[in-house]
């Protein structure tokens, strides 16, 4: 008598991508250093905006509390 087997059902892209090793990626031009490269220079373009603005926001509350009368400590 026959054993009833689970029926596994494989998409076509799940399919490439099981056959498709993480060792043939990285070793097709070295795309692992090129995406860490692009990971590293789009990190350092965030932390560069986030000291533009918050470089921006201190003069802009410098310049608010001047026109207030007050002496900001932060000059």
């Amino acid at each position: 008598m026959q054993h009833n087997r689970p029926v596994r059902i494989v998409k076509r892209d799940q399919r490439a991508r099981a056959e498709q090793t993480p060792q043939a990626t990285t070793a097709e031009g070295g795309t692992a250093k090129t995406s860490e490269r692009e990971l590293k220079a789009v990190v350092a373009g965030w932390v560069r905006e986030h000291r533009q603005q918050a470089e921006q926001y201190r003069r802009a509350v410098t310049s608010m509390l001047r026109e207030r009368g007050l002496r900001p400590s932060i000059a």
